[in-house]
């Protein structure tokens, strides 16, 4: 397992693991209504690159109106053969102890799934 901060790695690096990996966790806050910039741009790589053939989940974080996992799903559901795991995980700032509950969940979800 690896974690990467997009706002602070190099684009080349994650498009060069996403194609490494099978399973991939995106997270994005909500930036002006819309998908974090650094994810944003990642998204468009991998649809440039033709990625496809991975499994996905979702995390959205936003306080008040949280629509980047929306989105993100949106731009996924363009490329081919991309499976999304389960729904969206939605925090709103921080993850709340349900919503701990949610992540530890989704993690063995991507475990059965590998």
């Amino acid at each position: 397992i690896k974690a990467y901060d997009a706002s602070r790695t190099h684009v080349s690096k994650l498009v060069a693991e996403c194609f490494r990996a099978s399973h991939i966790v995106l997270a994005s806050s909500t930036y002006n209504n819309g998908i974090f910039t650094p994810m944003e741009n990642l998204l468009a790589d991998l649809k440039a690159h033709d990625w496809k053939k991975r499994t996905v989940a979702l995390i959205e974080n936003g306080t008040w109106a949280a629509t980047s996992g929306k989105l993100m799903r949106a731009e996924l559901e363009q490329m081919k053969e991309i499976t999304i795991l389960g729904e969206t995980i939605s925090l709103k700032s921080a993850a709340t102890p349900a919503q701990e509950e949610q992540l530890v969940a989704l993690a063995d979800e991507i475990v059965k799934s590998l």
